[in-house]
């Protein structure tokens, strides 16, 4: 059955009139439309499109809202979409129409049980399942979608996101939004974090979604401990999630690129990556430092409360980059390149997505393609997203500017510390200026003056954070170190050490931000040369 407006009634009871009698007017009986049609796929319960050609979704009748700013997404439009492509084929069907695939249903249902014109499109039940029975019973059944995602996963949207053409799912898998980065005795972070504040904020789906993103939803984003959430791992207080599609992406509206959930190219405090990449960019006094700088990956682009400030900081405005300041896409320009990955003849393999969220990744030089936490020289790494963004006239140019950049970081963090037997450890011995600090320090029996863990702050402190802030892959001892003799307690006599110093990778090798990073840099190298000699 295709056609415009299915006009019969579902027999089964679920079908309700709204009736107004009009006072004064005995035989005039005003009544509403019908709110939804009997589903062509009477076994399954999908009810598809009321009117297949406005795209008015049953389900819209009610969520008009919801119904508005679905109708703006690429959901909408994915048959049409596939019979413009040139390249529809039955195959394709099963992730252009609603059917059982992104939900809780099991067998074929929908389209690929009947093919109606009313099940075209990606609609609300091909996430939420079929809602014949929430109309018969709208509050004792809730059609809950899935937030969880997985490569072999039955519902969400992994069933369809993912293949050789599609591959988010597989990507992602491996990125650490996906595997929820290190992982402890073999347990994911996003698991090992789940309860923890507030780490859960930004390491665990659930409570990242709810924390970041709720001001885009004014339905709570989860209600753990109560009757219903609105999607299914809600409703259980341990079913931990790691960053999944939904926690960045939102199903229902496109007003930001990518249906993402806060604007990508503004470089504010509000852009999407920066919700998370913020937790700690400045060093303060009063807080021991030893963590250091802990996902300020965004504050170092926007320059947004990060770092320890020199006295006499030359700088009154913020010192944005180029990457921040006329690039449209900010973070996804480099971390999100998407290409197609081709055999030796030229012939299709499969697309990148850019979902490993690896800006310049590795390429095998076999099969292209991206190479997950790859090491590799400098030729062998993909600079050609540099190019398209339209920051670089050539990926070579690209590449130039990269290594200039990180030979710069390198040659300031160098003249701070250098460690020259590398033992991850700062000794007087080593080169640099603050081994120099520390051995004058511990002369004077005042080992304080470079002791993270404790709550003051001194200069020699406030400059090992801004050089880990702008600390390289080929300096990473900055991350994870100790200091020689360094006590490892607050108080002036005690005599515990060994303590180790650590800080999240933030500068990108300093491309993040090369200016802020560089001018850092050079005002603590001062700041040391003034303050002890």
């Amino acid at each position: 059955m295709t056609s415009s407006l299915r006009s019969a009634r579902w027999s089964s009871g679920a079908a309700f009139t709204l009736t107004l009698l009009l006072t004064g007017c005995e035989d005039l009986v005003y009544r509403d439309k019908e709110l939804f049609n009997p589903p062509p796929d009477t076994v399954s319960g999908f009810l598809g499109y009321f009117n297949v050609a406005t795209q008015q979704t049953t389900c819209g009748n009610c969520h008009a809202e919801k119904q508005a700013g679905w109708a703006q997404t690429k959901h909408s439009h994915a048959w049409q979409d596939l019979q413009a492509s040139g390249q529809a084929d039955a195959s394709c069907d099963r992730c252009h129409t609603t059917n059982e695939q992104g939900n809780i249903v099991a067998i074929a249902a929908g389209y690929n049980a009947v093919q109606d014109s009313a099940y075209h499109d990606v609609q609300c039940e091909s996430c939420h399942g079929p809602g014949a029975q929430h109309l018969a019973g709208p509050e004792t059944v809730q059609p809950l979608p899935s937030i969880a995602v997985g490569a072999d996963s039955t519902n969400g949207c992994g069933e369809c996101h993912q293949g050789s053409h599609n591959p988010f799912v597989e990507e992602w898998s491996e990125s650490p939004h996906g595997y929820g980065g290190t992982v402890s005795s073999g347990v994911p972070l996003y698991v090992s974090n789940g309860a923890r504040d507030p780490c859960k904020n930004c390491h665990e789906g659930r409570e990242a979604l709810r924390v970041n993103f709720e001001g885009f939803d004014p339905r709570p984003a989860g209600q753990v401990g109560g009757e219903k959430g609105v999607y299914l791992e809600a409703k259980s207080p341990s079913a931990y999630q790691p960053i999944s599609c939904a926690v960045c992406h939102d199903p229902h509206d496109a007003s930001n690129e990518g249906q993402l959930r806060a604007p990508l190219g503004e470089p504010e405090l509000g852009q999407v990556c920066v919700h998370c990449h913020r937790r700690e960019g400045h060093a303060t006094g009063g807080v021991a430092t030893r963590r250091g700088p802990h996902g300020a990956q965004g504050l170092v682009v926007i320059d947004e409360d990060v770092g320890w400030i020199p006295p006499n900081w030359p700088y009154t405005e913020r010192l944005l980059p180029t990457h921040a300041a006329n690039n449209p896409r900010l973070c996804a320009a480099c971390h999100v390149t998407p290409f197609e990955i081709k055999d030796a003849a030229g012939n299709f393999v499969k697309n990148y997505t850019g979902h490993l969220f690896e800006a310049i990744p590795c390429i095998d030089q076999t099969t292209g393609a991206p190479i997950h936490e790859g090491d590799c020289d400098h030729q062998e790494r993909y600079f050609d997203g540099c190019a398209v963004s339209g920051c670089h006239g050539s990926p070579d140019a690209a590449r130039t500017a990269f290594m200039v950049i990180e030979a710069r970081m390198n040659y300031l963090t160098d003249a701070l510390w250098a460690d020259t037997d590398n033992d991850s450890v700062m000794e007087a011995t080593d080169g640099g200026l603050l081994p120099k600090v520390l051995a004058q320090a511990v002369a004077q029996n005042q080992r304080n003056v470079m002791n993270l863990y404790d709550t003051s702050l001194t200069a020699a402190e406030g400059a090992i954070w801004n050089a880990q802030l702008a600390s390289t892959h080929a300096r990473s001892y900055w991350l994870n170190f100790k200091i020689s003799g360094q006590n490892s307690c607050a108080t002036a006599g005690c005599t515990t050490s060994g303590g180790s110093n650590t800080g999240h990778k933030s500068s990108g090798d300093g491309v993040h931000n090369p200016f802020l990073l560089e001018a850092l840099l050079v005002e603590s190298v001062k700041a040391i040369q003034t303050t002890y000699g």
